[in-house]
């Protein structure tokens, strides 16, 4: 089994995007999906690297990836977080 590797990228949002981190790996742990999360922040690096199967952006911000990016903003609004790890395990699983 491969381990797919994440991205949760944002500003100054920074204990949120670790929040987030967390929550995906949980999710993706009881899902037996292996991952590894990346934390990145845009303000400080605008360079995240290549071969991500998922990118988790906390504003737009990325263009013509070569992996799905997906809003992370209700892991910062509290508001649809449910779906949104849904989503992410759904992507993952593939």
């Amino acid at each position: 089994m491969t381990t797919k590797r994440v991205l949760v990228a944002g500003g100054s949002c920074g204990i949120t995007m670790v929040t987030a981190a967390r929550i995906i790996e949980d999710a993706c742990w009881e899902h037996k999906i292996r991952v590894h999360v990346s934390v990145l922040n845009l303000w400080e690096s605008q360079s995240p690297g290549d071969g991500y199967d998922l990118i988790v952006e906390m504003f737009e911000f990325f263009k013509n990836e070569k992996c799905p990016v997906i809003s992370g903003r209700p892991f910062v609004a509290h508001q649809g977080e449910k779906e949104l790890v849904d989503q992410i395990v759904d992507i993952l699983s593939r």
